[in-house]
């Protein structure tokens, strides 16, 4: 899967050991979400992404702002931005807002999809 970019992300410290081991079952939930393979092509920024915003979340920085075109596009598609705040739930131990970063998350999603519909 994207084992490098996992490894590459801990490796440099910028995710906790934490994140670093749940990541690969998070992967596996998108990849049964959205009936795709992940690979680095598909979804090497993406793992990134999701990631660091898990180590944000976990440090009580998520995200709070993106533009309202990106929190429009991501409700447009409800259950893709639904499962992406049930991915980043679980890491919101301070129970701030994750809308923005599921925001994000949804358009990963929502772009991966359309690859693959091409």
């Amino acid at each position: 899967m994207l084992n490098e970019r996992i490894e590459l992300i801990y490796a440099s410290k910028q995710v906790d050991l934490d994140t670093y081991e749940q990541t690969p079952g998070l992967l596996r939930k998108v990849e049964a979400f959205l009936d795709i393979q992940l690979d680095e092509e598909n979804a090497g920024s993406f793992t990134s992404h999701l990631m660091k915003a898990i180590d944000r979340i976990k440090r009580n920085g998520a995200v709070q702002e993106c533009s309202p075109a990106l929190l429009q596009q991501a409700a447009a598609k409800t259950p893709i931005y639904d499962f992406s705040l049930e991915l980043l739930s679980p890491f919101n131990v301070h129970g701030t807002s994750l809308d923005a970063e599921a925001a994000f998350i949804a358009s990963y999603l929502l772009a991966m999809t359309e690859e693959e519909e091409m």
